[in-house]
Formats: structure tokens, C-alpha cells, sequence
């Protein structure tokens, strides 16, 4: 089912009168002070804080999207997986509405915070480690790729984490994860080759190809439906010199005459990827009425630091190409300008799509981008500042190949790129004020709307949603197919047998029913 906002009133008034006989605490309406003086009891005071609190009021300002930033009754703070099982069992003994909140990159409101209920927020589970001996890189849900990258490249390793250092690892994850390496490792969930999770009961399990490995597999896209991750355990992947953590890439700009060149060289990078697994390409155009207007962008990376291999052929003899950033540079030094890019601070809106490799499909999507920045200049204020961005992604054979080859996952992708690769499109939109999104919220939705019913309409229409990407109007996992569905069902059947992931969690996206 989309991201639906349950109150505890709506769980209660499922249970039976018996239950109210029996005493059962399922029949309790919980209330701010019931639910967080059970969490001080179970964890202690000074890892529970309460609103106008100044531990309160500096989490919430870190928080990078605004609208995300909803005010829970209180915020828990955990440091081990201890804490976290203590906080499970209070919440679910209490029935209590609860949020999770990684590291706090999630655009909507509900993505990782609550207005009525408690919010889980692991900013202080950041550490990252790397054990030579077995390969792995063992990262907490609250970390950011950035700090993980500069951690690791001392070590001459990396993981398949996100392009942005300002991207959290725990939501990140946990909802598929695309990187510069998921066309020759998969998605970044693929390379997990254990997650430490606290069950709904509060017990502490490990999920890998051998112990429970049903949970494992559900986990990989599935989100924050099983329980709470408390470590991610990780592949690491050795750079080419270890001594030089290096990689090579940057941006290529464009006039905006060059834009249908600029798609049909993304059509045959797409359909080449098999030839160069270790090379990515973005292609963006973006508004900034602040800095000019709108501007058109290639964003090419390859992950070995081979120099301007021929994979970007195509993007390199455009005629209109007028501006090359590229260069050979450590990783971690890329994902800190890409970070730079998306600023916090503003209010966020995120809607996705995707469909074949089809440079016509593109075309349009471009041509009504162009109507819809323009629509937005007119109806929005100067006030709002706002940036509105669309993005086309190579999603390929090779990653959803990868996907299987590690264990599987949920995502779904084995089916969708069957007969083709595909493009995932992405629309953003940045801005100050909450009126201001209402606003514009409408326009966008009948952008992607009318985007899709032409997809559908032309034949390359893909019904898949990324997760990392979906607003709260879109429905991801019902995406992902009946037999991803009925994986992830049978997975909290299993391990959450209470559902409590699925009625007092109230942030992220449910297992459809």
C-alpha cells in the first residue's frame, strides 16, 4: 500500500472487547507521556528528548530535506543494538507509533520522521570498520556515505554506496541503492552480505545466506518492513591501487541545443553497458532560475580511473559540448562536491519513474519538463527559490544479473530488464515554504501522471518504482512484482508475526496487502 499515516487510535480500535478483558495493553490509546516514560524506564533519560530540549531541537536541524522534519512526541537516541531492542520491545509492549530515522536524507514528510508517535533516530550508530581478513566493511544505519568513504580509503577499499557523501547508509540500503558500481557489483543491497536486525520481539538476529537467509533476501529493497537494521555488513570492493583510492569522472555540459544528441548518447551508453561495467552516466537537465536558468548535464564516472574511456564516446563528440570537469580525483573527494550539490535546508519533493531505453519516451519527458519549469516560474514566488531538476539513469541486465548472481533480492529488476534495459527517470523539486510546496505539489504529479500514461501509450512504459526515489503519493513496493510481494509477506509473517513493522512503524513505505 502508498505511505499511509496510522495513528494508534486506528490500531486500537481493532481490538476485540476480550482483549479488553484480559487487560491486554493492545487496547491502551498510548499517549505522548505513556510511550516516552516507558522508553526512559526501559533505555534511561539521558537517551530520550523531549521537545524544546536542546538535544531535541539539534536533531531536528539535521535533518536535510525540511519537509521530512516532523516533530515526534520524543526521539530516541540508541547506541548499540542493546538500546535498539530495548526500544523495540518498549514500543511494541506500549503500542506505540514509531518512526526510524537513518541518516536523515529521506525528502517527504513520513519518510523518516513522525508527528504523532516516537522517532528512532540512529545518527549516533555511524561507525564504519573493515576487517582485511574477511572483506568486509561492517557500517551503522546512522553513518553517511561520506564519512564511510573517507574511512575507508586509507584502506584502499570502497562499497557500493551512495554518489553523494551527504546520502545516508541505513535508507540507502536497505531501499535498493544505485552507486557508481551497480553495473558490475548490483545494486548496493546485493553486496550486503549480512544485516545485524532487531525483531519486532526485541531479539538481536543476523540475516545472511545462512542464517535466515529468507529475512536476508527480503531485506535487500525491501525497506524497514522486518526490523530495525543496526549494521550493515558489506563487500568491500578493492580500488585498482589501493594506494591511489582514486576514481575518474566529473561533468560534460552542454548547450541546450545539444539535449536530443546528449539522449541518444545516453541510449547507446545504456545499451553498451555490458561492454564497460565499471562506467556510469547521468544525464540531467536542471533549473536554477538563481543561477541563470536551466542547464544540461552529463555526469560520467569510471570506477577503475581509466581516463575518458570509449564507453562516453558518444557524449564526448557532441558538437554543443562546451564545459569538461573531468578528471581523475579519490572518491571521496567526488562524493563531497556531488554532496555539495544538494544543499539542506529546503523543502523537498522526489517522484520517479522509469521505462525502456527509449530516446523518444526521453524526448517528451524533456519537452514537458521544459513546460513544467516554465509553469512553476509563473505560479510559485520569488520567495521560494526554488530548483526543479529531471534525471535519466541507466537501470540494466547487468545490475538485476548481479542482483541474482549475490542471492537475489526484492526489487524485481530480473523481470522488468528481462527484454530490455531501462531508464529510471527521476523529478525533483527544492524550495522554501510549506505553502509553496502545496503549491506545486499538484503540477507534479500530473507531470509524472502524463509522463507515464505516455510510456504506457507508446509501448516502454515500465510500471517499477525506486524506492530511494518514490514520493509518499507512489507506491514502490507493489511495483516490485507478486512474487517480491509475496517474499516480503512472507518474511514479516515470519519474523514479525504481530506486525508491528507494519502498523506502528508510520514512517517509509508497507508491504502491499
Amino acid at each position: 500500500m502508498p505511505w499511509t499515516k496510522k495513528t494508534a487510535a486506528a490500531t486500537c480500535a481493532a481490538v476485540t472487547l476480550a482483549d479488553a478483558a484480559l487487560g491486554s495493553g493492545m487496547c491502551s490509546t498510548p499517549t505522548a507521556a505513556s510511550c516516552c516514560t516507558a522508553l526512559v524506564s526501559s533505555l534511561g533519560g539521558s537517551q530520550i528528548f523531549y521537545p524544546n530540549s536542546t538535544s531535541y531541537t539539534t536533531h531536528m536541524s539535521t535533518y536535510w530535506s525540511v519537509s521530512a522534519a516532523l516533530d515526534p512526541w520524543c526521539i530516541a537516541l540508541p547506541f548499540t543494538s542493546s538500546d535498539v531492542s530495548a526500544i523495540v520491545s518498549t514500543l511494541a509492549a506500549n503500542n506505540c507509533p514509531f518512526g526510524v530515522r537513518g541518516g536523515g536524507h529521506g525528502s517527504f514528510d513520513g519518510s523518516n520522521s513522525v508527528a504523532d508517535g516516537v522517532t528512532v533516530d540512529f545518527s549516533s550508530m555511524n561507525s564504519t570498520t573493515y576487517s582485511e581478513d574477511d572483506g568486509l566493511v561492517g557500517i551503522g544505519p546512522g553513518a553517511h556515505w561520506q564519512s564511510v568513504y573517507d574511512t575507508l580509503a586509507p584502506r584502499g577499499v570502497v562499497v557500493t554506496g551512495g554518489r553523494a557523501g551527504t546520502v545516508g547508509v541505513g535508507g540507502f540500503v536497505a531501499g535498493g541503492g544505485n552507486s557508481f558500481h551497480s553495473a558490475s557489483h548490483g545494486m548496493a543491497c546485493d553486496q550486503v552480505r549480512n544485516f545485524e536486525v532487531v525483531l519486532a520481539d526485541g531479539s538481536v538476529v543476523d540475516a545472511n545466506a545462512d542464517e535466515n537467509p529468507d529475512l536476508w533476501a527480503a531485506m535487500k529493497g525491501g525497506s524497514a518492513n522486518f526490523g530495525l537494521i543496526t549494521r550493515f555488513d558489506m563487500n568491500a570492493i578493492s580500488f585498482l591501487d589501493p594506494s591511489s583510492p582514486d576514481i575518474w569522472g566529473g561533468n560534460y555540459l552542454y548547450n541546450l541545443s545539444a539535449g536530443d544528441a546528449v539522449i541518444d548518447a545516453l541510449v547507446d551508453f545504456t545499451d553498451g553497458v555490458q561492454d564497460d561495467l565499471n562506467s556510469s552516466a547521468i544525464v540531467y537537465w536542471a533549473y536554477l532560475p538563481a543561477l541563470g536558468g536551466m542547464i544540461l548535464n552529463a555526469a560520467v564516472e569510471n570506477t577503475l580511473g581509466a581516463v575518458s574511456p570509449p564507453a562516453f564516446d558518444g557524449f564526448k563528440n557532441i558538437s554543443g559540448l562546451t564545459t569538461d570537469t573531468t578528471t581523475v580525483a579519490p572518491m571521496s573527494n567526488v562524493t563531497l562536491e556531488l554532496g555539495s550539490g544538494q544543499p539542506s535546508g529546503f523543502r523537498n519533493v522526489w517522484l520517479t519513474s522509469s521505462f525502456e531505453n527509449n530516446a523518444e519516451i526521453m524526448r517528451y519527458a524533456v519537452e514537458q519538463y521544459y513546460t513544467l519549469a516554465e509553469t512553476l516560474e509563473g505560479v510559485l514566488s520569488d520567495e521560494s527559490e526554488f530548483n526543479l531538476l529531471c534525471m535519466f539513469q541507466p537501470i540494466t541486465k547487468s545490475i538485476a544479473d548481479r542482483g541474482v548472481e549475490m542471492g537475489g533480492n526484492v526489487m524485481g529488476l530480473d523481470y522488468y530488464t528481462q527484454d530490455s534495459n531501462g531508464i529510471m527517470f527521476l523529478l525533483t523539486l527544492a524550495l522554501n515554504g510549506e505553502d509553496q510546496e502545496d503549491l506545486a505539489r499538484p503540477y507534479l504529479s500530473a507531470y509524472l501522471d502524463d509522463l507515464d500514461a505516455k510510456a504506457q501509450e507508446m509501448g516502454v512504459g515500465w510500471d517499477w518504482k525506486y524506492l530511494n526515489y518514490a514520493d509518499r503519493t507512489q507506491d514502490p513496493l507493489a511495483t516490485y512484482g507478486e512474487d517480491a510481494i509475496a517474499k516480503m509477506r512472507a518474511a514479516s509473517e515470519q519474523y514479525d508475526p504481530d506486525g508491528v513493522f507494519q502498523t506502528l512503524r508510520s514512517t517509509g513505505f508497507k508491504i502491499p496487502q
